[in-house]
């Protein structure tokens, strides 16, 4: 997540990053929850802590490995590199601040851990997935002012023949627009299939042509669901949302509950 995001935004995105943790050690974790969305601050005399966030009995006892968890995990080093000497210190703090400000806080849906999904924008409106009854379509306007939201490539027909060798027709999106089958040749293929192909930030995406060659232009980047990075932060920045308040405008029907260590 960029780390000039809001403080609200990056407490949100940690408590999808230690879901997925929990989600790895022991996905089956349910008991009683006493959610207390009004509170911005869970843990605090002031806030959801006195009254008893809903708690999940369960430790890490093992150190995870990073190839455990399928993410890229910075160092210090690599940190300093990426925000540089100016930066280094608030932004390591923020992040610091996020994780211990929501320490211990999971997203749930019907008792269980939900699948963590997010992207950094999506193409203006996220993706709903049946499978998951918390992923429905949401508008999240404040992708559009994204640095790289409309992204472009243009080929020649040698080019694209070099990566499409066929013709491609699309065959359906879905109500966020994004290509969910395209058709190359008799072959059918995901949206996702075809982006990878063509190197584009999302399969929301358009084909066009001009002066002989071939355009084609995405928008949004990453999978488009779930949390919206980038449409988060807009969100902050100007209604002042409370993480809570985020990650259950992303997810439907989701409760935040704490996980008793």
């Amino acid at each position: 997540i960029p780390a000039e995001y809001g403080i609200e935004t990056m407490k949100a995105q940690a408590v999808l990053a230690r879901t997925y943790v929990y989600r790895i050690v022991d996905p089956g974790i349910g008991g009683e929850n006493t959610d207390d969305p009004g509170s911005a601050d869970p843990g605090t005399d002031s806030g959801a802590g006195a009254a008893g966030w809903g708690k999940r009995s369960r430790t890490l006892d093992r150190d995870l490995m990073e190839e455990e968890l399928d993410i890229d995990c910075l160092s210090v080093r690599e940190m300093e590199k990426k925000w540089g000497n100016e930066h280094f210190e608030e932004y390591y703090e923020k992040v610091r601040r996020a994780v211990r400000e929501t320490e211990g806080l999971v997203a749930e849906y019907d008792g269980e851990l939900i699948e963590p999904f997010y992207c950094l924008a999506s193409a203006g409106k996220t993706r709903e997935l049946a499978a998951y009854p918390y992923l429905s379509s949401v508008e999240s306007p404040g992708d559009l002012e994204t640095d790289g939201f409309l992204y472009v490539r243009t080929f020649t027909e040698s080019e694209f023949a070099d990566r499409i060798a066929e013709k491609i027709q699309i065959i359906e999106r879905d109500s966020a627009g994004y290509v969910k089958r395209a058709q190359i040749g008799n072959m059918d293929y995901t949206g996702d299939e075809v982006r990878d192909s063509l190197g584009l930030s999302s399969s929301c995406f358009y084909f066009s042509s001009a002066d002989g060659k071939i355009r084609v232009s995405s928008k949004g980047i990453g999978s488009g669901y779930g949390f919206s990075q980038a449409g988060a932060d807009a969100m902050e920045r100007e209604q002042g949302s409370a993480f809570q308040e985020l990650l259950k405008y992303y997810f439907q029907g989701i409760e935040i509950v704490k996980i008793a260590e």
